[in-house]
């Protein structure tokens, strides 16, 4: 007995140890934070240390990381099971072994199916039970661009920054990408040249490839140089060509080839835009049956807008049958029926779909073009995920583009931010107090937009507000009508600026355009609210719905009026001044979700290759 209570008094001790160890190290986070807010210190080693310090306040005494949300929800959900049937004890002895580890494969497989039944959830963790598995997900993008090796548009940051975030999480993420004359080879590390012969088909006949490897930001990337007579990638830029297919469905097909050749057994072969989407029918027409029938296929499109219409014959350079293909439920282009849609083609074969815009785009006739039955027809592989935003560009706690940082925890350098701008703007008014800034980036921006713009700034205006726009250069030929005592155009467009007026501003207004998807993202991510159209982000919850109460983070517009804009502008205002408690809740919902692609962003691709495997 005085053994037993011993070992009780010691472990009290220890936990007791634990405790205060765990408030030093949260002390040292605050002073650091303090530190990068405050000193003009090196901010890279800063933000090392403080990531060394969270890392270990999350662990145990025993140096054990303390479990996440998922594993302590899936815990409960074992002896649920085990009252249930599903499982057995032994079962759940063997699982609860694995969530002791953070097993990746556990965290992900109960993610997507925790709204399961019982008996579904055991079904889909069991077969993590087999000793042979191998852990995590292997994942093989297929793609034509990689930032920063190969940049033409938003596709290379997407799968750089999205493979990165799945690797932090113990899945294998490679790339196959064509190898282009014009690649920056300096982007690459420990590249080299493999001795094998290789060969893909194209045109009725072998043709010779080079194949290269080498690592983009730590992501193991395969490039295939094709030696092809006709230089398909010997050019001066990625895009643009008249015999684009030709190039793109040579490379398809070389992929696949290299796939297959190479013993690659990839759970899930992730496709992007019509340039690698002749991939999926090429996959299951071809390829599946020579053994890589295990892998599944996600197709993500950054527009419905190009889509890429070909000839049915042409189908034929790379092996598939024209005839069995050019039909309405398959490749036939429904406004061009003597044609083949190649991004259609993709559509029909992938086995799921992601878009990096708004879903509700998919369904835009302008969006979508010929391609609306199709999409109605496929609607059920559609998911919606949300880009994540990238850290090392915007992070108010690390912006060097801001002359003072700040954080959820101190607000007060957002206010310098603000101050700078008004003086650097010529904003200063007599008042102690300080204006409500509204802030608005229109890198696009034309005549088309004038009056929406003319909206803004009477809304702004009337309430007395500041209003600040950076636009394009199409901003000087009105300019100077727009702007007034309270109101500044920014005439030319750049990086450091917007960063700034994101920061500087309690509203940021966002218009819905192409490629501005992540903004309102980044306004929250900045403590600013954002007035934004309800489809630019599915993060988006509504101040004026009473369902959002409790979450509500931005206000939102229905249309593209200048009537609708104004409304919801002006009920931003009035929150700010007449709710301020409402309007603190609003800035600590926004600051504090995760929005990068280490976040949320990251486990819903996970969640989605998972359901793929369920297939």
């Amino acid at each position: 007995m005085l053994f037993l209570n011993k070992q009780r008094v010691d472990a009290l001790d220890d936990l007791r140890k634990a405790e205060m160890e765990k408030e030093t190290l949260l002390a040292k986070i605050k002073l650091l934070e303090t530190k990068i807010e405050t000193v003009s210190l090196d901010r890279d080693t800063l933000k090392k240390q403080l990531q060394m310090l969270k890392l270990r306040s999350a662990k145990d005494s025993g140096g054990h990381l303390l479990p996440s949300p998922i594993f302590s929800e899936l815990l409960l959900r074992l002896d649920s099971m085990v009252l249930t049937g599903a499982i057995n004890r032994g079962q759940a002895s063997q699982l609860k072994s694995l969530i002791l580890k953070q097993d990746v494969g556990v965290a992900n497989t109960f993610s997507s199916l925790r709204q399961k039944s019982d008996r579904d959830v055991a079904s889909g963790l069991l077969p993590l039970l087999n000793p042979n598995r191998r852990f995590g997900l292997h994942i093989t993008h297929i793609c034509a661009e990689l930032n920063p090796a190969a940049i033409s548009g938003a596709v290379g940051s997407f799968v750089v920054n999205l493979s990165s975030a799945l690797q932090k999480k113990g899945n294998l993420v490679d790339v196959v990408l064509p190898k282009y004359a014009t690649m920056d080879m300096d982007a690459v590390q420990d590249l080299r040249v493999t001795e094998a012969n290789f060969q893909s088909f194209f045109g009725g006949q072998w043709h010779a490839n080079k194949i290269w490897t080498g690592l983009v930001r730590s992501i193991p990337v395969t490039f295939i140089e094709s030696l092809h007579p006709d230089g398909f990638f010997l050019r001066d830029k990625l895009y643009d060509y008249k015999d684009d297919f030709e190039r793109f469905s040579y490379f398809c097909r070389a992929a696949l080839e290299y796939i297959l050749k190479s013993g690659k057994q990839p759970d899930v072969l992730h496709l992007h835009d019509w340039q690698t989407a002749l991939v999926a029918p090429m996959f299951w027409e071809l390829y599946a049956s020579q053994g890589l029938g295990g892998s599944r296929i996600l197709l993500t499109c950054s527009s419905f807008r190009s889509q890429c219409l070909q000839e049915p014959e042409k189908l034929g350079y790379c092996g598939l049958d024209p005839m069995r293909l050019h039909r309405h439920d398959r490749l036939q282009d429904a406004g061009q029926p003597n044609m083949v849609n190649i991004l259609k083609g993709g559509i029909v074969y992938s086995n799921k779909i992601t878009t990096m815009a708004p879903l509700s785009n998919a369904f835009d006739l302008e969006n979508g073009q010929a391609l609306q039955a199709t999409i109605m027809a496929h609607k059920n592989k559609l998911l919606e995920i949300m880009n994540g935003v990238d850290l090392a560009l915007w992070d108010p706690a690390t912006d060097v583009n801001l002359p003072s940082v700040y954080s959820i925890d101190n607000l007060s350098g957002k206010l310098a931010c603000k101050r700078h701008i008004k003086k650097q703007l010529g904003l200063l008014n007599s008042s102690d107090s300080e204006p409500l800034q509204v802030g608005c980036l229109m890198p696009q921006a034309s005549e088309s937009n004038f009056d929406l713009i003319k909206a803004l700034l009477r809304c702004s205006s009337v309430k007395r507000a500041e209003f600040v726009l950076m636009g394009g250069s199409k901003m000087e030929r009105f300019a100077n009508e727009l702007e007034g005592e309270n109101a500044r155009i920014i005439r030319s467009y750049d990086d450091s600026t917007a960063h700034l007026i994101i920061a500087a501003s309690d509203i940021l207004v966002c218009l819905s355009s192409e490629g501005t998807t992540e903004l309102p993202l980044i306004a929250m991510m900045y403590g600013s609210v954002p007035v934004a159209k309800h489809d630019m982000s599915v993060s988006l919850k509504d101040a004026s719905d009473s369902v959002h109460e409790v979450d509500a983070n931005a206000f939102i517009y229905s249309s593209g009026t200048a009537q609708d804009l104004s409304a919801a502008l002006l009920r931003a205002i009035d929150c700010n001044r007449n709710d301020p408690e409402k309007w603190k809740q609003l800035i600590r919902n926004g600051m504090s979700r995760d929005f990068s692609w280490d976040g949320e962003c990251v486990q819903e691709y996970i969640s989605a290759y998972a359901s793929l495997k369920q297939l």
